[in-house]
């Protein structure tokens, strides 16, 4: 079993690699891709880039190359569902591509892929539980001792929730109060939306391999989205992702 590891970002899996006993490094396609041992199991990291395409790339590159059994997306995303807070958790159950509309060609629907026949991609349950324990286990045992109390009370994070629903992703940074309810209206069961989720998706599924997609709430995909987002990736959401990663690897 080799564990595919992707991050959206590089501040997304430095503290992971960090962490690992890296056996090799390698340079494919403009990306350095890390090979070890992380939590005594076999993995290979990467960071993908920002988008669809890097997402997409990456993921079958990590297939193809390096026959990984599971793949493993983490990173950061804006709240789209009222309920969020900056800090939250929101584990995939469904992802779906906002900005794909084929609609009225051959009977298409709007956000169905093309020749795929499909509108939401589905990860892989027993993924699914193992996430949400992780995100569990991480906030009740590692955050506090991982994470200035300070640091949370500059972003209002006072306790930290995990929720599972859909996931939307598109080449868009949402940033605008118009966006942000369109996206409401269109996908009323939507938490968060970010760039690179259902991409991944789309490759797992033609693979028939076992996929998760676990977000940490950055934003809520508003007006004022950019504001705090770099100085919230590094304090926090790096903590974050590299955490439920390890402990997700320990149930693995």
């Amino acid at each position: 079993m080799c564990i595919g590891i992707m991050g959206a970002m590089p501040e997304e899996i430095e503290r992971l690699k960090q962490q690992m006993q890296i056996e090799s490094t390698e340079e494919v396609g403009q990306k350095t891709l890390y090979k070890g041992i992380l939590q005594d199991k076999a993995v290979v990291l990467v960071f993908s880039g920002w988008g669809k395409v890097a997402a997409a790339s990456t993921a079958t590159l990590l297939i193809e190359r390096y026959q990984i059994s599971h793949l493993l997306f983490t990173g950061v995303a804006g709240g789209i569902d009222e309920r969020l807070n900056i800090g939250d958790i929101v584990i995939s159950t469904g992802l779906i591509q906002h900005d794909m509309d084929c609609a009225g060609v051959m009977g298409i629907e709007r956000f169905e892929v093309p020749l795929v026949g499909l509108k939401e991609f589905t990860p892989d349950k027993m993924l699914q539980q193992v996430a949400k324990k992780s995100a569990h286990d991480y906030l009740d045992n590692d955050l506090k001792q991982q994470v200035k109390q300070q640091e949370l009370d500059s972003f209002s994070i006072r306790n930290p929730a995990i929720y599972s629903g859909l996931i939307a992703s598109g080449d868009q940074f949402i940033t605008s109060h118009s966006k942000l309810e369109a996206l409401r209206k269109d996908l009323p069961n939507l938490l968060a939306v970010e760039m690179e989720g259902a991409a991944v998706a789309q490759v797992a599924h033609a693979y028939d391999l076992p996929f998760i997609v676990i977000r940490t709430i950055s934003d809520k995909a508003n007006d004022n989205a950019s504001i705090d987002f770099p100085r919230f990736l590094q304090q926090i959401a790096s903590h974050f992702t590299a955490g439920i990663v390890v402990h997700c690897l320990r149930q693995m």
